[in-house]
This record gives structure tokens, sequence and C-alpha cells, in this order.
């Protein structure tokens, strides 16, 4: 509170909700926020189904799994955090987006397998890959217009709605058919953040 700061004025005029909207007719932009969107929608899925999974599957204690599953799993994105700012010190951005959207591939597809240690590693893995995602969508859409940060963080905090309407998908699934076959749908979300890593940016507004 005491520390003294320079507040300057800018010269351009403050973001309004047209101009965030209207950032949406720049195709990269629209795809890194639907990136966005999709992201948070599949690490709710993660969060809430793995629980369940290892419930009906292996017999884990709900209530346990809830106090220690969801830790470890938020552990490993801790952990991916962490790492991820020693990383990007000595590699590209993109380059790390890629592999750490491999990185959540192989661990989602690691929780198909029907053994529990298997299981329990996917989901680790999978933490490990998911902690950089979201900040690496964001820094690499901010740095391909940093003139409309203002515009672009607006749109991005707003696509967060996704954890609002993708876990239902993964429900109506898993109802549908089984509980780890509900898990398709965060691979397919993953599988088009995959996408995202060969979108280069367009940096017309």
């Amino acid at each position: 509170a005491l520390t003294r700061i320079q507040e300057v004025k800018a010269d351009k005029e403050p973001a309004t909700l047209a101009s965030c909207f209207s950032l949406l007719s720049n195709r990269f932009v629209l795809l890194m926020v639907l990136g966005i969107f999709v992201y948070v929608g599949i690490e709710i899925c993660l969060s809430s189904g793995v629980p369940i999974l290892l419930s009906s599957h292996y017999g884990i204690d709900l209530k346990t799994w809830g106090l220690l599953g969801n830790a470890f799993f938020f552990i490993a994105i801790l952990t991916g955090r962490f790492l991820g700012s020693v990383i990007l010190s000595w590699v590209k951005p993109h380059s790390f987006f890629r592999m750490t959207v491999a990185l959540s591939v192989l661990g989602l597809l690691l929780i198909f397998v029907d053994n529990q240690v298997v299981t329990l590693a996917g989901v680790f893995i999978t933490g490990l890959g998911f902690a950089n995602i979201f900040p690496l969508i964001f820094s690499i859409t901010v740095d391909s217009m940093p003139e409309r940060a203002n515009e672009i963080s607006g749109l991005m905090v707003t696509a967060i709605a996704g954890g609002a309407f993708i876990p239902p998908l993964m429900g109506l699934l898993a109802d549908a058919t089984s509980v780890r076959l509900g898990f398709i749908v965060p691979l397919a979300g993953i599988a088009f953040i995959a996408l995202l890593t060969m979108v280069k940016p367009k940096t017309q507004s």
C-alpha cells in the first residue's frame, strides 16, 4: 500500500465490450479464446470425473479420493507450473506449448488403461501437462497483439465459462456409456487444443 506507483494515462481509447468482441473476427484470437473455453471445461471434467472413475472401477472411497485425489491432480499442476517457469527460460513458448499438450494427451490416454496404477500415473501426467496450457495460450495470444492486450484479456477471462458447459457433456456421455468412456470428452478437448499448437498468429486487427 505504501509503494509509489507512477500511473501513465494511455493514449488509446479504453477497452469496451464492442472492441473486445470485434477481436473475434481475427481467426487466431477466436481459436485461442475457444482454446481457453475448452481447456477450463476439460480441467473441471477431470477434477470431477477422476474421483468417480476410481470409485466405480477400483473401489476407492469417493470421500477419501475427494480429499486426497484432487490434491494429487492439482499438486501435479502446481509442480508443472513451477517447472514451466524454469523451462520457459530456455524453450520458446510455442515449442513448450506443443510439449505440454503432448504430455496431456499421453496422460489422458493412460487413464483409459484398465489398471489402477497406470490410471493414477495418467492422472498425474495429465496434471503436469495441463499445468501450463492456460498461461501459454494467454501469453501467446497477448504477445501476438500486445496493443490489444486489454481486450484479449477480457475475452480470455470470459472464456472460462467453458467450465459450465463442457462437464455436462462428459456426464451425458458417461451416463449413456460408462464412466471411463466419458473421458472421451476431455480427450477430444485436448485434441482440439493440440490443433491450436499449429495455428499461426494473425496480427491484423
